[in-house]
């Protein structure tokens, strides 16, 4: 088994992988539990299925090997649709879940009669859905580093005001806080991480990263730091040992990674109930 592991070592594209996806289940530990606190698991999956439509207009402009142009492209088509459902969800009276529903199936069709239509012959649309560690770059990584830092600043410095504006906002607007800056500054900072992470975990199982560190850490922690610690080591290690499962058994890596987590997640809980009830 420790010939897996050395593999990382051996050939690039896997060491790659293994630090794209370090960088990334950091960045999702960090950003997890206020996605689970905040009730907006359902946003995540909208921002990420919306990346879909984003993707295929940039690859319908550019050639799939240009890939700065169609990254950048899409991180801006990506930001605009975010910052309108955005907008439209801010302090709604009506049920934010109908119009996201709306928002994340429409745009994800829409992507694809557009690549269908325009940029079949560009690219395998399979692999932007769930992931390709083949992909991974040198500017990948450093994009995903930069992700990381950016989400350390914005989520771990105003930490303070992210809870308060979470478990009660009228308080925190009360108190002066800037509500709506938050608002919109969480779910672009959503939309670069998702957009960064295309091509390791893909814009449809990205989501199992974003949700399931930040839901086993509120589960098992007593406390705020305690929380955002575990959902962070959580995170990782089964991020790392998903991507190293994938490359033993010639798996796809996002896919390996949804499950793995997934399954980790299952059987702590299981554990956990029958720790309870033999007590």
């Amino acid at each position: 088994m420790s010939a897996y592991f050395t593999d990382f070592l051996h050939y690039d594209f896997l060491l790659y992988a293994l630090l794209g996806t370090i960088f990334l289940s950091l960045t999702c530990g960090l950003i997890s539990p206020l996605i689970i606190a905040r009730k907006n698991a359902f946003m995540g999956a909208a921002i990420s299925h919306s990346t879909l439509l984003g993707l295929a207009i940039s690859l319908s402009l550019f050639q799939a090997t240009q890939a700065l142009p169609v990254f950048l492209s899409t991180l801006l088509i990506t930001i605009f649709l975010t910052l309108f459902l955005a907008y439209s969800t801010f302090r709604q009276k009506l049920p934010n879940d109908s119009l996201i529903g709306i928002f994340y199936t429409s745009s994800m069709a829409l992507g694809i009669i557009i690549h269908t239509l325009f940029a079949k012959d560009q690219s395998d649309l399979l692999s932007f859905l769930f992931g390709n560690i083949l992909l991974l770059t040198k500017e990948d990584l450093y994009l995903s580093f930069i992700i990381l830092i950016i989400t350390i600043l914005v989520i771990l410095i105003p930490m303070k005001k992210w809870l308060f504006l979470t478990f009660d906002e009228e308080g925190a607007i009360t108190s002066g806080i800037r509500a709506q800056v938050f608002h919109y500054a969480f779910f672009v900072l959503l939309a670069f991480l998702i957009v960064t992470s295309i091509k390791l975990a893909g814009t449809v199982l990205v989501e199992t990263l974003l949700l399931v560190p930040g839901f086993f850490a509120l589960k098992f922690s007593t406390n705020i730091r305690q929380t955002f610690a575990i959902s962070t080591i959580f995170s990782v290690v089964f991020a790392v040992i998903g991507i190293v499962l994938a490359n033993a058994f010639g798996l796809p890596s996002g896919a390996t990674l949804a499950v793995v987590l997934f399954g980790a997640l299952i059987l702590s809980l299981l554990v956990k109930r029958v720790y309870n009830l033999l007590r």
